[in-house]
């Protein structure tokens, strides 16, 4: 009589071949580069962002970032294990369901007797009747012997399987780490560029204000010039002495600093002997 499969290992594989999104057994499995796999459907249905005619898509497991490739999702590693782990669980599943109504009355349905075999080339259990007229030249063994064959397969595969679970922990781990320093880095330039734009802005205000107050005094005094009594009664070499005195003044450099004396030059007579034009250096 054939041994009662183990629940425990059949759940265990069972929550191996569920895809995570649609929580359905994998359909045309695809590997992610983080190692996670889903239903190629399920990646078909995920929201994508593009950036400079590249697709990109978030994996719903590790938010990991990846590439679209140009032939769509379909262009993903197909996961073979997963493949593989479902066939194991549909055999572990048909010898299963032998126990399910009677656990001690598993009989075939077209000869009435016990199911004491399984049949490797049709996948199916059957009956010593069912050897000799079906599957004559077939390979078989007893379900027993063989649901302990194929349990030691699935661990083999699964043994794999475990292996790669831990390498994508610590691949998750170093991704999650290196996000961080990049961030952080990140977070850091944008502050430098912030404070010194600042800086480059409060010495040009500061430059900008000595310059402004110099430019009013120097108008203030121009404009007192002018409106001297004496003005029109004084001569073209008196007057340009005289703005030659009012028109030196210093030129701050864009450190705030006095720089050279920059004089005034001289004045255009006119007929009446009084200047026209005042000529006045520029601030740089």
């Amino acid at each position: 009589m054939a041994t009662k499969p183990s629940s425990g290992l059949r759940l265990k594989l069972e929550e191996r071949i569920t895809c995570p999104v649609c929580l359905d057994h994998y359909t045309n499995p695809k590997t992610l580069p983080c190692l996670h796999s889903f239903c190629q459907h399920c990646l078909e249905g995920l929201p994508l962002d593009k950036k400079n005619e590249t697709y990109y898509l978030s994996c719903p497991t590790c938010r990991h970032r990846t590439e679209v490739p140009e032939e769509g999702v379909g262009a993903f590693p197909v996961a073979f294990h997963l493949n593989d782990l479902k066939e194991m669980y549909s055999l572990t599943k048909n010898t299963a369901d032998l126990y399910v109504s009677n656990p001690q009355e598993a009989t075939c349905s077209d000869h009435g007797k016990p199911l004491e075999l399984f049949c490797e080339t049709c996948d199916v259990v059957i009956c010593v009747t069912c050897q000799v007229r079906n599957h004559k030249h077939h390979e078989y063994d007893l379900i027993a012997d063989s649901y302990t064959k194929h349990c030691q397969k699935l661990r083999e595969c699964l043994s794999p399987v475990e292996g790669k679970k831990e390498v994508l922990k610590k691949v998750l781990s170093t991704l999650a780490e290196r996000e961080g320093e990049i961030r952080e880095r990140g977070e850091g330039v944008i502050e430098e560029i912030h404070e010194m734009v600042e800086e480059m802005i409060a010495v040009l205000r500061q430059s900008e204000r000595k310059l402004t107050e110099q430019a009013k005094r120097l108008s203030a005094q121009i404009e007192v010039q002018s409106q001297h009594p004496d003005y029109k009664n004084m001569s073209t070499l008196e007057w340009a002495r005289k703005s030659r005195e009012i028109g030196q003044y210093h030129l701050l450099d864009n450190t705030g600093e006095e720089g050279t004396t920059s004089n005034f030059n001289g004045a255009t007579p006119t007929d009446n002997g009084a200047p026209s034009i005042i000529i006045i250096s520029h601030w740089l």
